[in-house]
């Protein structure tokens, strides 16, 4: 009788805990919440506890998609996707990610389909057979019946190969026999506590202009607990993604940005000239980092390696070139898509026949969601086309055909491209106008399945800035262990940035803040940056280039000096000068004159000419850097 009481006092404990303790712990390891961003790309990294052997699904809504099924590094468990908008579907089509010994798609699939994202119907299994389709070179799954819905949830139920499933992309095939592509709207994963209690997970997923609200849910499968509420966690993640760096966007003069992690940099919004319109970083591994580059440097300690390494990148907006297949003899064939809304436009026609061909180069494929036309207008007329058949391709050689438009209005027109096909080239046939033969396009816009505009850029690794921007990298005790850096030598630390012509890290300054784990510092450039244990120096100087030549060769045309100092106290509040001289000690160019500095990391641009603009004779030159009172002297060679 005692025994039995006992038994049951035991069950009920067990009931009592199972009711007051939650099975799993959903932790988000990085990004932290409420920042803003200039990627439009964010690396989620968590990690999940399990009380149970169990199953665990991760799931996340994406803003913005993601870039790639096949970047996932954990099993699908399933995908929900929108259309943009209700479509006739006949099949889905997959393509599984290549491997040469054995299939990685699903075997079987469930599929769900709803009107509203929200009431979804109730789930039916499809198999999925091994081979591609020689038509789509994907994967097909047909319906027996057309299936009318806009969004799908896609489920895996089983792969060819065990706890393996990977795909590069997931498609749809409408009645009309043409592809559509969906959008992401969320995603999950699998994670196997069966035989552990906690495992990391990452996934990436592209975020839409303007706010973001990302929710990720950890929930047990099969909910063998007496409370299923008890075998579910979720975290939400905030954040602002700035697509451009537009001043209207600063706040009190500045862009904060940070990548949610360890870094943040403050920027005046004149920093840059106005083409620039994206400033990216993110974290790069330690070990990515070729050893050969830092072993030798006697600036960095010995036996230590980089504690934190960011890379930035500058992004100057350019142009997509357009052909067209007619045009007036005083106006050139090859124009540009400039992103400029007035005139000069880009294309103008006057008494030219129609039909004519506009051919844009986007310069890669991308996934085309709208299209918008920005017509000119003049005194209330119209100059803009009035029917138009637009074409896609991936080549320039074989363009499909996508829709044709005649519902323009006179100035702004959005054309929604309900397949949203991928294309690099986008052609367009101009069939009438509203004024004969007389066209006038301002502008063409392109935006992808998530409402990004698609814009083209030149990347900068290296860039000198108007004014300075203050930058922050933050540390943990990982990171110092990793580095072979003692915490107590964490003082010592500085950020140094990458040489590339010199091939060689080369100090930066900076201060270290322990207290708070950050190294911070204020300097006219960006670049890939490290924080290494440094051994501490005075003040110096380096060119990228030395001798250079400025011939417009694309090779060493500019160099740069970049002063150095481990303290700000050896440059901080002092006037800078920064003199040219030939020889004859006659002045040549004057890089910098008396500026006060606050900052204990400085470049400088030398493009090799003169006062007046004119390029110097080859040969060697002095160069004279004087901080207050303190004057160095050094020589510059200008070669062939």
């Amino acid at each position: 009788m005692r025994f039995g009481f006992l038994l049951i006092l035991f069950s009920l404990l067990i009931a009592f805990n199972q009711a007051s303790t939650a099975f799993i712990d959903l932790s988000i390891i990085y990004p932290e919440t409420g920042f803003t961003t200039n990627n439009q790309k964010l690396a989620i990294k968590g990690n999940v506890t399990s009380k149970i052997p169990t199953e665990i699904i991760v799931s996340a809504n994406t803003p913005g998609g993601i870039k790639s099924l096949a970047d996932l590094q954990h099993p699908i468990q399933s995908v929900t996707m929108d259309l943009d908008s209700t479509q006739l579907l006949s099949g889905i089509l997959i393509q599984p990610v290549p491997n040469s010994q054995f299939p990685l798609g699903p075997r079987a699939i469930q599929l769900a389909f709803s009107q509203d994202g929200s009431d979804f119907s109730i789930p039916k299994k499809f198999n999925v057979p091994s081979s591609l389709s020689t038509e789509f070179h994907r994967v097909f799954v047909a319906f027996s019946l057309p299936i009318n819905s806009r969004f799908i949830e896609v489920t895996m139920v089983e792969g060819w190969q065990s706890n393996q499933i990977a795909v590069q992309s997931i498609e749809f095939l409408n009645t009309d026999e043409r592809v559509i592509q969906a959008s992401i709207e969320s995603i999950a994963i699998s994670l196997d506590l069966m035989s552990r209690d906690n495992q990391d997970f990452s996934m990436e997923v592209l975020l839409r202009p303007g706010e973001n609200h990302i929710t990720l849910i950890a929930t047990a499968l099969p909910p063998q607990i007496l409370n299923p509420t008890l075998a579910v966690d979720q975290h939400t993640i905030s954040l602002v993604y700035q697509p451009e760096l537009l001043p209207e966007a600063a706040e009190d003069g500045y862009f904060l940005l940070s990548d949610g992690t360890q870094t943040e940099v403050s920027i005046p919004v004149d920093s840059f000239n106005q083409q620039i319109k994206k400033l990216q970083f993110w974290r790069i591994q330690p070990t990515e980092i070729p050893p050969f580059s830092y072993l030798s440097n006697t600036m960095i300690a010995a036996n230590t390696s980089p504690v934190v390494v960011y890379r930035f990148v500058a992004f100057l907006q350019t142009n997509f070139s357009v052909e067209s297949s007619n045009f007036l003899p005083y106006q050139p064939p090859d124009l540009v898509v400039d992103g400029l809304f007035d005139a000069p436009s880009t294309w103008i026609t006057n008494l030219t026949p129609l039909p004519i061909d506009l051919t844009i180069d986007l310069g890669r494929q991308y996934t085309i969601g709208r299209i918008t036309v920005h017509a000119n207008m003049d005194q209330e007329k119209s100059f803009g086309p009035q029917n138009v058949i637009i074409y896609t391709s991936g080549d320039d050689q074989q363009f499909i055909e996508i829709l044709e438009f005649d519902d323009f209005l006179d100035h702004i027109t959005n054309i929604d491209l309900e397949i949203r096909p991928k294309a690099r080239y986008v052609r367009f046939k101009i069939i009438e106008s509203k004024q004969a033969n007389n066209i006038q396009i301002n502008e063409i816009e392109f935006f992808d399945a998530s409402s990004s505009k698609i814009v083209p850029f030149t990347e900068f690794n290296h860039l000198i800035l108007n004014k300075p921007v203050f930058l922050r990298i933050s540390y943990d005790s990982f990171d110092l262990l990793n580095a072979g850096v003692d915490p107590l030598m964490s003082k010592n630390m500085r950020i140094f940035s990458w040489d590339e012509p010199a091939q060689e890290w080369q100090i930066a300054g900076g201060s270290v803040n322990q207290n708070l784990q950050m190294v911070e510092i204020e300097l006219n450039y960006i670049a890939q940056f490290a924080v290494f244990q440094t051994v501490l120096s005075e003040t110096s100087t380096a060119w990228t280039f030395n001798p250079f030549s400025p011939d417009g060769n694309g090779v060493a045309d500019t160099t740069h000096l970049t002063i150095t100092a481990p303290n700000i106290l050896e440059l901080g509040q002092r006037e800078l000068t920064i003199e040219i001289f030939d020889l004859n000690s006659k002045l040549v160019r004057t890089l910098i004159d008396r500026t006060v500095i606050n900052t204990n990391s400085v470049s400088v641009e030398w493009d090799g000419r003169n006062r007046t603009g004119e390029i110097v004779n080859i040969g060697p030159y002095l160069y004279q850097v004087r901080i207050g009172t303190k004057i160095s002297n050094g020589v510059i060679v200008i070669g062939k």
